[in-house]
């Protein structure tokens, strides 16, 4: 049985490609806040491989990026090295590095800009501010005062 998604039940949608559809058409009729919907439904769908909460947001964050660079390259990019980092090194240790770099990245803006800024690595360090030292959690938070975000507390 086939899914009919719509603006009233994006937030429950399970298909990826019928919202995919759902966000072309949004976009093509200039509908921006549906597609702002349809892209926090896609990445929230990313977390469900997470195994605690902080890991789902992670998993949500490389999803967003990498929606990111799809709509950078025009087609699917993985981000593999950030997926063999988290393998690797752990949740936290790649969420501390990249709160700690002092580079905004092209993703960061990006999502900060479409008002995704809830899908970076540098509000998951803020939301979970008890994991992390003070100066990681301040790091974070000087990003989006740099970029000129408002949406920074946690």
């Amino acid at each position: 049985m086939s899914q009919f998604i719509s603006k009233e039940n994006v937030h429950e949608a399970t298909d990826i490609p019928r919202i995919r559809s759902l966000m072309a058409n949004a976009e093509r009729l200039g509908e921006a806040e549906l597609v702002l919907k349809c892209k926090q439904r896609i990445f929230e769908l990313a977390g469900g491989d997470g195994n605690s909460e902080i890991e789902k947001r992670l998993f949500q964050a490389l999803a967003a990026y990498e929606e990111i660079l799809l709509e950078k390259h025009g087609k699917a990019v993985k981000a593999n090295y950030t997926k063999r980092k988290i393998r690797d090194k752990g949740v936290i240790k790649t969420l501390t590095d990249w709160a700690l770099d002092t580079k905004v990245t092209p993703g960061f803006e990006a999502l900060v800009s479409q008002g995704l800024e809830d899908f970076t690595g540098e509000k998951i360090v803020i939301d979970f501010a008890d994991e992390f030292p003070n100066e990681v959690v301040e790091a974070a938070r000087n990003k989006f005062k740099i970029f000129g975000a408002t949406n920074e507390s946690g």
